[in-house]
């Protein structure tokens, strides 16, 4: 059977939703979700797994074209045979790939969300969305990594992301920015793709270059808890002010920002 491709429908602005199911419909049996049940089957999956963590690795290293199924099967510690079984051709394991990083990506998004009190205001909501935002691609630097090859080219691949996952993401951190904006709980009045490109950008760039990160100060540890929250803070301050973050991280409601409330 073919699985659901996503956690929420994707609706171009101002059009009905479109479940994202239609795409399950056309989309090749070498994505399905694996059956579960027999050992075959099972150590199966345990090797399509590993294929697609190997896959994940090669492909943000080094993007599609330059990416090597032979050097995915060796990281996968699988035969070459093995993975044109489970992926035929390069485009599928790519394919499969992308599916598999968005859905670890929304596990990571929902575990930090969970792990934060509910807010009741638009400020809280869209400070929660970034801390969200941080810690999970802190933890998953492929994703931007792989963004990074493919948004630069108008390609069907850069196409099937936007269209399965980025689209309904941009529209969810717009519409929040804006609900914080109508509130007065900004001062900046930036048009939401400017915002999101921002926060995006701002969010992923010392993950994606850790490597730098490390000749810069000398040493290996430049990541840990202490820095991903010191970063969630500093980009809530930047943009609803350092009375925001310290509110948000305290669990309390988002301060005033109008012009009373700032005197």
């Amino acid at each position: 059977g073919c699985r659901r491709l996503g956690r929420r429908s994707l609706a171009p602005s101002g059009g009905q939703p479109r479940s994202v199911d239609l795409v399950c419909q056309l989309m090749p049996s070498a994505l399905a979700e694996p059956a579960t049940g027999r050992p075959t089957q099972r150590r199966g999956d345990v090797t399509r797994r590993a294929l697609l963590d190997a896959a994940l690795v090669e492909f943000a290293a080094s993007g599609f074209d330059a990416a090597s199924t032979r050097a995915i099967a060796a990281r996968a510690g699988v035969r070459q045979g093995q993975l044109t079984y489970h992926f035929p051709s390069k485009d599928l394991l790519w394919q499969a790939t992308v599916e598999h990083l968005f859905e670890r990506f929304d596990d990571l998004l929902a575990a930090g969300a969970t792990s934060m009190t509910e807010p009741d205001d638009p400020a809280g909501r869209f400070a929660r969305s970034i801390r969200a935002l941080v810690h999970a691609v802190a933890r998953l630097p492929e994703l931007h990594r792989i963004m990074v090859h493919e948004a630069t080219t108008p390609t069907e691949r850069l196409e099937l992301i936007v269209d399965r996952h980025v689209r309904a993401r941009f529209e969810m951190l717009a519409d929040q920015w804006l609900a914080v904006r109508d509130a007065g709980d900004a001062d900046l009045e930036a048009d939401p793709i400017v915002v999101y490109y921002s926060v995006v950008g701002a969010a992923s760039l010392i993950y994606v270059n850790t490597p730098e990160a490390h000749l810069l100060l000398g040493r290996e540890d430049v990541v840990d808890d202490a820095l991903i929250e010191a970063h969630a803070d500093l980009l809530v301050s930047m943009l609803l002010g350092p009375a925001a973050a310290r509110a948000d991280t305290s669990g309390t409601t988002t301060p005033d920002r109008s012009p009373a409330g700032r005197n």
